[in-house]
């Protein structure tokens, strides 16, 4: 018996047979341990319970940098991720949030939110009514406007809302009426970075910049967002 075989088995006496003989925080050839192979072949909720009592260690890394955590996020194991709250499961990273199971579930707000807890996580649900905010600044035709609106704005969630919908094609200045908005929080910073290629404005040559009036206003909202990052960071 080893735990491969014991983490496929649906028999819940084989399962009790296996929490009791093998060695709970054991770990295979990919760094994983009974419990990441208890999620990742689907064991059913009770014999994960039965494996938790074991006091098993929760915050291994496996070689493909997951937690048990992510790998229940990974498999959409909503129940799963509800029992490894209740023991305790840590929900920050030493690498920041982008590190985080709550960052790894984003592609479903249903998951994300239950991680919600998770330093710097923003709620990504939005109810009718924030919604209905949310589509009136982004369907706001002058792009004058629309910044004003979001200058206005003093929530975080519906910050972030904001720009993961926004189109930037239409151009940068609602993005930094969001960068210079005091709600806006350091995952939504980290997200404006991403979505507008920050990397590609910072490596754009100066010469190229100061001959195009349009490029130098992007160049600069990468360079705060930057700066902004790098202080938050610093302040952890």
């Amino acid at each position: 018996m080893d735990w491969l075989e014991v983490s496929k088995s649906k028999d819940i006496e084989i399962v009790r047979a296996g929490v009791n003989q093998l060695d709970p925080n054991e770990r295979d050839a990919r760094g994983r341990t009974p419990i990441m192979l208890f999620v990742t072949n689907r064991m059913p909720l009770e014999g994960i319970k039965l494996l938790l009592e074991r006091n098993v260690e929760l915050e291994v890394v496996d070689k493909l940098g997951d937690t048990v955590l992510k790998k229940a996020v990974k498999f959409k194991q909503v129940e799963v991720i509800k029992l490894l709250l209740e023991y305790g499961v840590e929900l920050k990273s030493p690498k920041g949030i982008l590190a985080t199971a709550w960052n790894a579930a984003r592609m479903n707000n249903t998951i994300a939110d239950l991680l919600l807890n998770t330093k710097g996580a923003i709620r990504l649900t939005l109810d009718s009514e924030e919604q209905r905010k949310v589509d009136n600044i982004l369907y706001e035709e002058s792009l004058d406007k629309m910044s004003n609106m979001i200058r206005k704005l003093s929530s975080p969630v519906l910050l972030h809302a904001v720009v993961d919908g926004y189109n930037w094609d239409d151009g940068p200045e609602p993005m930094i009426a969001a960068f210079e908005n005091p709600a806006c929080a350091e995952i939504t910073l980290l997200d404006m970075y991403e979505l507008m290629d920050g990397d590609y404005w910072l490596e754009q040559d100066e010469e190229e910049l100061a001959k195009s009036s349009w490029k130098c206003p992007w160049r600069k909202l990468a360079e705060e967002l930057t700066k902004k990052v790098n202080l938050l960071n610093n302040r952890i």
